[in-house]
């Protein structure tokens, strides 16, 4: 058969411990799960596969386990799409082995890996330490440094700070307070922690333009709106100084809300400037649930957690929404389908 009649199909790719397993494993897949997450959640992998024999859980898990127990035990997947005229491969980075579930009837067994464990010392061990003339970026690094991981700061806000202090608490609880307060994404993902601004993500093009009807090329759909008494009409950030007495104070309004709700929020600034801009990045944290929508398609490897994409015919749902979270799923017979969570973008800050 020729490249141009072929069908179209998925392969997925699984490596374990660095070892290529896609041979063996295939005759027993059922399918593969990769969820992708923006923030606030760590991404996972499935791997569920049929075991009527008993042969994985009786001798491979078991060894794979042992191992695992010893030190972190890594696995990876890869979906690519063939006769597609341009094939695309999807990596999903390397997960920890995290749990094995058997279940049955029909026997069947599942591996979940997740892109920081649980039980890693970055979530798990409890430090205090004062951190003196330091940047959030700095601050940053050398925890994930520390944490056998790598850092990328993808931010013009780097907050500073003349002193701020870890009190027994663990290193991602620490940076997650700091990330938060100063309106600033993180994420774990493929050995690497990512300090992130929404709002720089939401700048991009989309990647792809969701018209409502058959020319959507979706499978379903589901769209949702928050109640408007969550939605706040401006924030305003005030500190008083302990040793002048004096009060800044910063105020941002979005123009576009009807409300006239306004967040108050007490924080240590500097000046008016920096109340005023961390009131903007507050008001963006409290109100970037308005409206949401989740689809899901034939598998579209370029739908990835914090991509773009535009909606068009859905009345008030039209305009630009921001992938919180894209589930990519492969079964046995080769058919992907990609679901995904988004939320619109917000305009003017």
């Amino acid at each position: 058969m020729s490249g141009k009649n072929a069908a179209r199909r998925t392969e997925a790719e699984v490596t374990f411990d660095g070892v290529d397993i896609t041979k063996s494993i295939k005759p027993y897949l059922l399918s593969i799960t990769y969820t992708d997450n923006e923030e606030g959640e760590t991404d996972d992998l499935q791997i569920q596969i049929q075991d009527r024999e008993g042969e994985w859980l009786q001798s491979w898990l078991e060894q794979v386990i042992e191992a695992a127990s010893g030190a972190g035990l890594k696995f990876s997947a890869a979906f690519t799409q063939k006769n597609w005229g341009n094939d695309s491969t999807l990596p999903t980075g390397d997960f920890e082995l995290d749990s094995v579930t058997a279940a049955g009837p029909p026997p069947t067994v599942t591996i979940k890996g997740t892109s920081l464990s649980f039980s890693a010392p970055i979530r798990q061990t409890k430090k205090s330490k004062a951190w003196e003339s330091y940047n959030l970026s700095g601050i940053a690094s050398e925890i994930a440094g520390a944490n056998g991981l790598s850092c990328m700061f993808e931010s013009a806000n780097d907050p500073f700070y003349e002193r701020v202090e870890q009190r027994k608490t663990s290193d991602s609880a620490f940076l997650s307070k700091l990330c938060k307060d100063a309106g600033i994404s993180l994420k774990a993902t493929d050995g690497q922690i990512v300090l992130f601004d929404q709002s720089q993500y939401e700048a991009q093009s989309p990647v792809l333009t969701i018209r409502r009807g058959k020319e959507g090329k979706y499978i379903q759909y589901s769209l949702s709106t928050e109640s408007a008494d969550q939605q706040y009409g401006s924030c305003r950030v005030s500190y008083t100084d302990p040793g002048s007495g004096k009060c800044i104070e910063g105020t941002y309004s979005d123009d576009s809300e009807k409300t006239g709700q306004c967040l108050e929020i007490s924080a240590k600034v500097a000046d008016a400037r920096e109340a005023k801009a961390l009131a903007e990045k507050r008001l963006r944290l409290h109100n970037k649930l308005t409206r949401m929508v989740r689809f899901t398609f034939p598998g579209n490897p370029a739908l990835v957690a914090s991509v773009t994409v535009q909606l068009e015919g859905w009345g008030g749902w039209d305009g630009k929404y921001i992938v919180k979270q894209a589930v990519h799923a492969a079964g046995s017979s080769g058919g992907y389908t990609t679901q995904i969570k988004a939320r619109r973008c917000l305009e003017g800050y």
